[in-house]
């Protein structure tokens, strides 16, 4: 008799094995998308593989059959249509078998040959590192099934491998120790983990310190100014920032954003490192001193909108938390306008240079802090309606706002404002040049705007209309200035992100307000989380106005200057909500998520197609195995009586296997009579009898002992159907050995 558990060896390694490549045939080729309906036609066909090598002779040609008749169902039903199309629409019905049939095969080998057992652990590890490397996304489960092969093939070479008493049959081993590995399997999905694949930023972020590195040795060294801005890649640096050369793209994720708390947004500027001085094509920021720029921008603008009706209408609260992943730098990012909360900064040992908030060390990957500010309604008609006869702040205002706050009044006193306000003009407005093209530019773009905040809404929309490139063409040598930048600029009319934000910069300062140069990140907000990239990195311009603070201009092509909420008066007829905002010209475009629909249907027919082919072949069998059980009877009575002595001890055999009384290996047809005639009837042991005559004398009639055997199958039958009526009717319609006829 085959042991039945020698036959599970192919199938537990071929089932998780098929459908972890079925995933990635699916992410790869376009196939259906793996469902439960799937992984159980894959487990059909590998079952039928391990059933096909359990059975004799034309028991396989009828398992063949079966098979046949199931995958024949689509084909015939394709026929009724566009056949070829069909058939491509629905080749998961055909590659899916082959699929199984194809592992199971693998699994053969693997159980025969140590060296397929080690070139298949080698397939899924180099299949692993390929999409680990390549930073291919792969699915949890796959990942899990495919480690799930590994350790049946560690656990099978090591059963081969260790020296031990007792059965050693390495297959058997490996059922029995398959339950305990498919409990890990389930634990292991059933663990939280990122749908993310892991990214190595630790490896990452040593990678691009050396590239940063690099390219600052390369731009101290150079002997040309042209050199020093050859290379700029994409990215949040504490350098200086430097205006000209290509990009290069980079989709590090640095960041992860996730909104706390206040109110709704759907984007948001980080503010990293605030700049208030142009040298040699360069921003970079001269003030170390600690003049709480931060802490007064704050109360200037809570001062100037809190005294109007509604101060929701102008000002809106958010709140953030703000992880480093792959990240360093010494620079404290937060929103535009981040609140002055002393205690916070503390916290985060974080200090003021100027505007720029500044961490006692540099913070990289896990770094975590929460941080809050404020938006301003800037797309808002209400806002540009004030902007057009700000309020002065009185010293009244400035007192009742600070008191409102809870904050220090000898820190915040209207003095020390008053000195704030003297100290922006000095920094921030460094007169310039500015060349008769470049003010025939400004006279024509604002023309009869009557205040300073329309005319830089008019330059920033003009900016925003030039050409948005990666690859700009390089600056002549002859720029080496503000005057000569904007020059150049205005006349090619295209760059990225800090090409505009300095040109909106000069420009503001030619207006003469005060204007600075920020960079950091512009990311648009998701719940649960945002994920900032390196791609995400941004440059953009602030100008400071009397009464009012700091106010974004974002010139950039694709960009917008700003939030847009509903005021209080338009609520009633309007539901509360955030205008859409464009998405940034530099950020990659999203596709779109794919309607289920399809993928329902083609799931629907599929499982139509699965109960109508179960359906047929349940349908088909009694007919056929009726017909196999007459023609079987119908040879075994054309049998001569020495012929049909052989069949009837093997039936006899298996009907005694079944009541649990086989022979043992050592005893003899004698002693096994004995032994049986003390559990069962006479009439079902009497032919042992007989049978053992005539193996060991030829004399026997053949007759004699063919129908005492005959009579003893019978008996046998009558009690295996009495001690249990339901496994005798199973094993009466599969099994058409179980009775003579």
């Amino acid at each position: 008799m085959k042991r039945p558990f020698s036959y599970l060896y192919e199938p537990i390694l071929a089932v998780p094995a098929s459908i972890a490549v079925m995933m990635i045939v699916y992410a790869e080729f376009g196939l259906a998308k793996p469902t439960p309906a799937t992984c159980l036609y894959l487990l059909l066909t590998c079952a039928a593989c391990a059933l096909f090598r359990s059975l004799d002779g034309r028991d396989r040609l009828l398992l063949l059959g079966a098979a046949a008749a199931f995958l024949l169902i689509p084909a015939l039903y394709g026929l009724r249509g566009s056949s070829a199309a069909y058939h491509y629409n629905h080749r998961y019905l055909w590659l899916l078998p082959l699929l199984g049939v194809g592992c199971d095969l693998c699994a053969a080998l693997c159980r025969r040959f140590r060296a397929a057992r080690y070139t298949a652990a080698a397939a899924v590890i180099a299949v692993l590192a390929t999409y680990l490397f390549l930073e291919e996304p792969l699915p949890k489960m796959c990942v899990v099934l495919f480690l799930c092969v590994l350790l049946l093939l560690f656990t099978d070479e090591t059963q081969l491998l260790w020296h031990k008493s007792g059965h050693t049959e390495h297959t058997l081993h490996l059922t029995y120790i398959a339950p305990f590995i498919a409990v890990w399997l389930i634990l292991a999905l059933l663990m939280p983990t990122s749908d993310r694949p892991y990214d190595w930023r630790l490896f990452k972020n040593i990678w691009h310190r050396i590239e940063d590195f690099a390219v600052s040795l390369t731009q101290k060294t150079s002997e040309s100014r042209a050199d020093d801005i050859d290379v700029y890649r994409l990215g949040f640096s504490d350098d200086a920032s430097r205006i000209g050369g290509d990009l290069t793209e980079d989709n590090r994720t640095l960041l992860l954003v996730t909104r706390t708390g206040g109110s709704p947004a759907s984007s948001v500027y980080l503010a990293g490192k605030y700049c208030d001085s142009f040298e040699d094509l360069a921003w970079i920021s001269t003030v170390t001193a600690d003049t709480d720029e931060c802490g007064f921008d704050i109360v200037e603008t809570l001062c100037a909108f809190e005294r109007t009706e509604h101060a929701a209408d102008y000002l809106h609260d958010l709140e953030l938390r703000i992880t480093y992943r792959d990240f360093r730098s010494r620079y404290m990012l937060a929103p535009d306008k981040a609140s002055p909360d002393k205690a916070l900064l503390a916290d985060n040992s974080v200090s003021q240079e100027g505007r720029n908030l500044v961490f006692a060390e540099p913070r990289g990957m896990n770094s975590e802090y929460r941080v809050s500010g404020y938006r301003l309604n800037l797309l808002h008609d209400i806002f540009l309606e004030y902007m057009r006869d700000p309020k002065a702040v009185t010293e009244m205002d400035w007192s009742n706002t600070v008191e409102r706050h809870l904050l220090d009044p000898d820190r915040y006193s209207y003095a020390r404002y008053l000195e704030y306000r003297e100290r922006v003009y000095a920094q921030y407005l460094r007169p310039f040049t500015v060349s008769a093209a470049t003010q025939a530019f400004i006279d024509d773009t604002v023309g009869d705007a009557d205040n300073a905040f329309e005319r830089l809404m008019l330059l920033a929309q003009k900016l925003g209309s030039f050409t948005y490139t990666r690859t700009p063409e390089p600056l002549p040598d002859s720029v080496h200035d503000a005057t000569s930048f904007l020059d150049a600029f205005l006349a090619s009319q295209q760059g990225y992100c800090s090409h505009y934000a300095t040109a909106m910069t000069l420009l503001a300062r030619a207006e003469g307000l005060p204007a600075r140069y920020v960079y950091g990140f512009y990311a648009a907000l998701a719940d649960g989380g945002t994920p900032v990239t390196a791609g995400m990195s941004h440059a953009w311009c602030e100008v400071y106005f009397d009464n009012i603070g700091w106010i974004t201009f974002d010139a950039t092509p694709g960009h917008t200057d700003g939030s847009f909420w509903y005021i209080y008066s338009e609520r009633e007829q309007t539901p509360w909500t955030i205008r859409p905002q464009p998405t940034p010209a530099a950020k990659p475009t999203v596709a779109p998520a794919t309607t289920e629909s399809d993928a329902d249907e083609s799931n629907s027919r599929f499982l139509l197609f699965l109960l109508i082919g179960v359906a047929v072949i349940l349908l088909l069998a009694i007919p056929v195995l009726r017909i196999d059980r007459i023609l079987i009877t119908r040879r075994f009575e054309r049998m001569s009586a020495a012929e049909q002595i052989p069949v009837l001890y093997r039936r006899n055999s298996r009907l005694l296997r079944w009541l649990d009384l086989p022979i043992r290996e050592p005893e003899t047809l004698t002693e096994y009579r004995e032994r049986l005639l003390s559990l069962l009837p006479d009439e079902a042991v009497d032919w042992l009898a007989s049978y053992e005559a005539r193996l060991y004398g030829a004399s026997a009639d053949a007759k004699e002992v063919a129908a005492a055997m005959l009579r003893g199958n019978r008996e046998l039958g009558d009690i295996f159907r009495q001690t249990s009526p339901f496994l005798y009717r199973l094993y009466r319609f599969v099994n058409r050995l179980i009775q003579a006829g």
